[in-house]
Order: C-alpha cells, then structure tokens, then sequence
C-alpha cells in the first residue's frame, strides 16, 4: 500500500513539475526575426496521407394520405452508402516575424469513391423509380481547393510561463479544379441511365471558404489541455452546380452550410527534452461541429444527378399541376444537377493521434479520427420562399430547386447510422 502511495505522489508531482516547457502542438507556431530566441527564421514542411471514409443508410419518408392529408409517415431503408478518400496532404509553414506564420495547405486528392448498396425492401409498388441501387459513382481525384492563412501566437508559455498558449488565426480556402458533376462509374452492377451520362465528375465542389478561429492552450508539467473555436463559411464561385440558370427564380439555398466547431483535449508529454529539441506526445480530444441548413453534393448527388426520371420529367408544383407557362418548366429542366438542400445537423469526431519528434529537424505524428453524423433530411426545401407568399396561400415565384418527389413531406430522403472514419500520418521537416 505504501508503495502505491509513494508512486501515485510521483506521478502528482511529474504532473504538476512546472520545468521548462515546449509548444503545444494544437497551439503551436513558428517564429522568425526572434531577438528573444535568437531565431532569424523558421521554415517547416509537411507531407502526409490520410485515409477518409464515411458510410451510412438512406432512408425515405412514406406516407399513408386519406382523401384530406398525409396523416402517418414512416421511414423505409432504400440503400446503404459508403465514400473512401485517400488524401495527399502537403502543407508549407514560414515564419514571417516573430510568432506569426504563414501557411499553405494543398490537400491532393487521389483517390474517391462512392457506391449505394441495396438495403431494406427498395421503392415501392406505384412509386416513380428516381435511381437504380446498386449504384457506383465515377472515381475522383483532383484538387478540391488550395489554402493560405496567417497564424498569430498572441500568447506563449515559453515566453512567460504566467500566460497560456493563444493562438488566432484566419485562413482562405480557393476552389480550384474541375468543379464536381453528377457521374457514374462505367463498368458498375448498374450503369448511368441517362443517355450521354458523365464518366468524369470532377472534384471541386466550386467554393471559395473561410476559416477563423482561436486556440488555447496550459501546460501542467505533462498535461497539456487545450481548447479551440472554428468558424467555416464557404460561398459558390457562381458555377452551375449551387446556383440555377434563372437568377430572378426563388430559390431559397444557394450556398453551403456554415460549419462551427468547438475543439478540446489533452496532450500527454511524458518525455521531453526542450534543450535538445525532442519529445514524445500523445494526443486525446474531440471536435463537436454544427452544420447549418445549406446546399450540398449529398450520398444521393450522383444518382439523383444522372437521373432519367429528373432530366426528362416536367416540373410540377405542390398540387400536381403542371408549370409550364412562359418557359419554366425549361429553366426546370437545365437546372437539375444533383444538389439538393439538406437540414441543420450535427458531426462528433473523437481523435488520438502520437507524435515524436526525435531531433530538432524532424518529427512524425500517427492517429486516427473515429465520429458520428447526426441524422437528417438530404432532400428538403420548400416549394415557394417564405416572403414570396401572398394572402390566400398563392404563390409569388416558384423555388425551381424544389423536387416535389423529393422534397414534400412523405417524399423526403434521409442519411442516418453515419459513421466516419479517418486514419493520418504525416512527417514534418523543420528548419
């Protein structure tokens, strides 16, 4: 017994032995022109390689409707989907005076994949058949976008041990690329039905983006707790796959969703060596992020993208009648790419990730993300804006981004049992 007390009171101590310490990794950045530590510049690049993935079930709303209403709604399996993405992670930080830092990321993608499966009893008898399961989108790859952004530690605990690590920073994202298109894979179970369909879907979503945040970080002898915020707002370069073809139609989604995220962790530092530039880490934390409603390429973007049914179909309103006056139902029909709008929802990623750094010049870090999509509408927009509606119900200008076999109640596509999955390894060299 009292030997567990005498090591129980080490680890105290080692835990709270406030020696000299070194940058948290989550709130690190690189100095240059740095009278303090004779440091006239620094300069650190990474490479690494992350496997991502995401896999799910789609479900469909059905309805039960008496001669008045819709009085009962079910949800029936229609698929499962899976996306692997093997990324190319390359990231160029310098130090451009003191504790700011510019840095640069290129996420390569090499590899992406999505297929639909078939899961539960499928469409049922009388429905329209809007997609084929099993389903194999077109292979991607390409780049998505490329960032640039300036980081600032305003505070450094290594400076002055009575402050916290503070970190800000902003950071622009430019898509670039061939913008994404609905697309099939050519040798699939279930070849695009559409005549003339795309093998080639591109990879760029077609957004420009802006990330800002702040970090925080204390280090207690071995511990290192650490907190951050991040704010994502992303608007479309004006290419066809967010935007309609007639600017003065109602359309109530026409940009992504805007993404915040809250971050919180530890980092373990059981060996390290500040004098000689080494250490030993292990991280443990979480991300927890809110999406709102937006636009997006969703599990179903493919399928319902090279859709017959939609391509050929003539746009009708919430009642069934028919919209073709004045050329509507052809800005309908050139306007279908896939998109849809999707409800507010929410993502938890769980991380652990090691890092060694065993000289000054070099260090490798390994981990893993493992998270959760909260469940929710894939396909859901109204039919006419809120302000285009007059007295009387009737409405103003149509909103052309709405499918009522998609998005009416009793119609709707949900995501749900969404599982994601990423596994990193990345090396640095510092100078």
């Amino acid at each position: 017994m009292r030997r567990i007390t005498v090591f129980l009171a080490g680890l105290i101590m080692l835990a709270v032995w406030a020696g000299p310490v070194t940058a948290n990794e989550f709130t690190d950045v690189i100095d240059a022109f740095d009278r303090d530590n004779g440091d006239p510049f620094d300069l650190n690049i990474s490479i690494g390689y992350e496997r991502y993935s995401k896999s799910g079930v789609i479900r469909r709303e059905s309805y039960a409707a008496t001669p008045h209403e819709w009085d009962y709604y079910a949800y029936l399996s229609m698929a499962k989907y899976s996306q692997v993405t093997h990324i190319l992670n390359m990231e160029l930080d310098i130090g451009l005076f003191k504790d700011i830092s510019l840095r640069t990321r290129v996420p390569l993608i090499l590899s992406d994949t999505r297929e639909l499966k078939k899961k539960g009893t499928g469409w049922l008898s009388g429905e329209d058949n809007l997609f084929s399961v099993p389903f194999k989108s077109a292979e991607r790859s390409g780049l998505d976008y490329l960032a640039v952004g300036l980081w600032w530690g305003i505070l450094a605990q290594d400076r002055d041990d009575t402050k916290p690590n503070w970190t800000i920073y902003a950071e622009g994202r430019f898509g670039v690329g061939d913008e994404l298109k609905a697309a099939c894979h050519t040798t699939g179970t279930e070849l695009c039905s559409q005549s003339g369909y795309n093998t080639k879907g591109g990879i760029s979503r077609g957004l420009n983006e802006l990330a800002i945040g702040t970090r925080l970080s204390r280090r207690y002898g071995i511990m290192d707790p650490y907190f951050g915020f991040e704010a994502l707002m992303g608007w479309s370069k004006g290419g066809a796959i967010f935007t309609i073809d007639d600017n003065s139609a109602g359309q109530i989604n026409d940009q992504p969703p805007i993404i915040g995220s809250i971050d919180f962790g530890i980092e373990l530092v059981p060996w390290d060596i500040p004098s000689e530039f080494r250490k030993f880490v292990i991280g443990i934390g979480a991300r927890a992020s809110y999406h709102s409603e937006g636009r997006e390429a969703t599990p179903l973007f493919d399928a319902l993208g090279t859709s017959d049914y939609f391509n050929n179909q003539e746009y009708v309103d919430f009642n069934g009648n028919d919209e073709n006056d004045g050329g509507e139902e052809e800005v309908a029909l050139r306007s279908w790419t896939g998109m849809t709008d999707v409800e507010n929802y929410a993502t938890f990623l769980g991380r652990i990730y090691f890092m060694i750094q065993p000289a000054k010049y070099v260090k490798f870090r390994v981990g893993m993300d493992l998270g959760h999509e909260t469940e929710h509408f894939i396909t859901k927009t109204d039919q006419c804006p809120a302000d285009k509606v007059q007295a009387g119900g009737t409405c103003i200008i149509y909103n052309w981004g709405h499918r009522p076999e998609l998005d009416r109640p009793g119609s709707r596509f949900r995501a749900e049992e969404t599982l994601l999955f990423s596994l990193f390894i990345d090396a640095t060299a510092q100078f």
